[in-house]
């Protein structure tokens, strides 16, 4: 029995086992077969030698890996030490390259500035445009002294007079836009040659027209001969702007401009002492009578000088250089509509921006063509702040000053030799000499306003607690005290002339204070412009403010004439009340200044 007992518990036993112990799986079979026999303190031998052999895998791994963690950070450390001395050498590199750029930059720059010179082949072209601006002077101011002996021979009353002179001023101020414009699609070279070739034959033609207009005295002839020739010279200012623009670099603009505008001076000084001395010499030469001026011999000569002065233009005068002269940057380029702002340049010119050619060529973008070029001045004037232009009291401030300058200035240009003729009795030489002297100091105080207003607005910076900047007040204070002292000054001294004092010396230096003190205005509304607007209104905003007061001027000179007719018959009242009106017109313009204008910057 004992050893079938013995098999029956071990059967029992095995069935205990086989129900509570989990299954052991062959690795390489999918059969089943049981677990080893626990001991009787319930561990699984087999267990244990399984998890000793594995707690020895891991910490052979261990130590592998400690191994491979030392010396993969000293790997590490040691990549980071490369790092480190190439970081150590790029940054060497970068200083000396970066040292090596400047330097190589500021050479470029100093070599680019030296290359912006004038060109040698440009200043024959200047000479000339010096030449024409003193023709176009010559040949309008010719006939406020031309106008005694014309008025004498055909009896022309103080209105006709009036209205001849002032023809001139209506043809200007009608032509100076539309030329100004056409200067963006025409040639500059062609409009000039168009423009001094009509004001030329128009120079020739006035002494027929004054012919044909004493028959009858139908004046309609001679003033659209006059009208013709204002016209013509609209296009000296907006055409030599595109030729600097062209040929000569920005930093050297201001001085080529300012030699070139000098020839409007002299020629104002020069028809005065030439135009009477011509006159003695065509005396009975020029197809008028022996004991009358020859006036038409003077207008014959200065029209034919204008022709000869096209030969050389014709020949020398370039739009642009033959080769390219870095006159520009393709980069801070504005496409605007510009003028000089200066003195009644009402025109508009249309700035065209430069690219780079595929040449690697600064040059203007011819792409399009004119007609290109015309739509985008029409954007460009569509886009302009029109509403607020008219709403700004600034802009009517310099506009009414502007306007009340040239009521004064053009009259005393048309009428003061006649002024010396009728009132002091002087033949039309000593009249002419008389009048020179107003017109060199008109001269002096335009030269010395511009730097006598710069000189202040440094003093008086340099005295604000705002490291020497210009404040907008300061800057605001300055142009009232200078457009103050070109209203105020004239009005007093033209009051003073109204009482018609008894020397023509003293008349002379009223005349003289009058016209200089009113160049002080180069330093008033005739700088305001620039600092009312950035440079892509600023031309548009002077043309706006330039172009009524030609308008006004002009038809100043016509009521003169009127007012000499309708007050002929009481001796020298007629005078009196015209230097009274320029007076009183001074003075509202200076308060209309004072009033309205600041320098706060308003159209970007």
């Amino acid at each position: 029995m004992r050893p079938l007992s013995l098999l029956l518990h071990a059967a029992i036993g095995l069935l205990g086992v086989i129900t509570e112990s989990s299954a052991f799986v062959c690795p390489t079979c999918t059969l089943r077969r049981p677990t080893p026999l626990r001991s009787q303190y319930g561990h699984n031998r087999y267990a244990v030698q399984q998890q000793l052999e594995e707690e020895s895998r891991l910490e052979k791994t261990d130590a592998i890996i400690t191994d491979v963690d030392e010396d993969s950070l000293a790997s590490i450390d040691t990549t980071t030490q490369s790092l480190q001395t190439t970081d150590a050498i790029i940054t060497d590199v970068d200083e000396d390259s970066l040292t090596s750029i400047n330097t190589d930059t500021t050479t470029q720059s100093l070599q680019a500035t030296s290359e912006q010179t004038i060109p040698p082949e440009f200043y024959p072209i200047l000479a000339l445009c010096f030449c024409v601006t003193l023709l176009s002077a010559l040949d309008r101011v010719a006939m406020s002294i031309a106008i005694l002996p014309i008025s004498s021979e055909f009896g022309y009353s103080e209105t006709i007079k009036g209205q001849i002179s002032s023809a001139v001023s209506y043809g200007y101020g009608a032509a100076i836009l539309p030329i100004g414009l056409a200067v963006s699609v025409v040639s500059s070279r062609l409009l000039m040659i168009i423009g001094v070739c009509l004001w030329s034959l128009a120079t020739l033609g006035t002494p027929i027209m004054a012919e044909l207009s004493s028959n009858g005295y139908i004046l309609l002839p001679l003033l659209s001969i006059r009208a013709i020739m204002g016209a013509a010279e609209a296009v000296v200012l907006p055409t030599m702007q595109r030729i600097l623009a062209n040929w000569v670099p920005p930093e050297k603009k201001a001085t080529t401009l300012a030699i070139i505008l000098s020839g409007f001076q002299l020629g104002t000084v020069s028809a005065y002492l030439v135009s009477p001395w011509l006159m003695d010499q065509m005396s009975g030469l020029d197809g008028g009578a022996a004991d009358i001026e020859g006036w038409r011999g003077m207008f014959y000569i200065y029209g034919v000088a204008g022709l000869v002065w096209l030969l050389p233009w014709y020949f020398l005068a370039k739009d642009s250089p033959s080769a390219n002269n870095n006159i520009g940057s393709v980069e801070d380029c504005t496409e605007t509509l510009v003028n000089t702002m200066i003195e009644d340049d009402a025109s508009l010119v249309f700035q065209e921006c430069l690219v780079e050619n595929e040449a690697g060529e600064i040059t203007k973008d011819n792409a399009g063509g004119a007609l290109k070029r015309i739509q985008d001045i029409q954007l460009l004037v569509q886009s302009a702040p029109w509403s607020d232009f008219l709403r700004s009291r600034g802009v009517w401030g310099m506009m009414l000053a502007h306007g009340a300058k040239n009521f004064e200035l053009y009259n005393l240009l048309a009428w003061t030799p006649t002024f010396f003729n009728q009132q002091y009795g002087l033949n039309t030489k000593e009249s002419a000499l008389f009048s020179i002297g107003p017109s060199i100091c008109g001269m002096i105080g335009g030269l010395t306003a511009g730097n006598l207003a710069d000189f202040m607005l440094v003093k008086l910076s340099s005295g604000d607690s705002n490291n020497g900047i210009v404040t907008i007040e300061t800057r605001t204070n300055v142009r009232k005290i200078f457009q103050s002292v070109a209203l105020f000054g004239p009005a007093t001294c033209l009051f003073l002339l109204s009482s018609l004092p008894e020397k023509a010396t003293t008349a002379q230096i009223l005349l003289g204070g009058a016209v200089g003190l009113q160049a002080m205005d180069a330093a008033g509304f005739g700088a305001a412009t620039q600092e009312k607007a950035g440079e892509r209104w600023a031309g548009l905003l002077y043309s706006l403010t330039s172009l009524p007061g030609v308008m006004i001027g002009s038809i100043s000179v016509s009521v003169t004439g009127q007012i000499l007719d309708m007050m002929s018959s009481e001796e020298g009242s007629g005078w009196t009340t015209v230097f009274q009106l320029n007076s009183m017109v001074c003075v509202v313009g200076a308060f209309c200044f004072l009033f309205l204008y600041d320098s706060k910057k308003e159209f970007d």
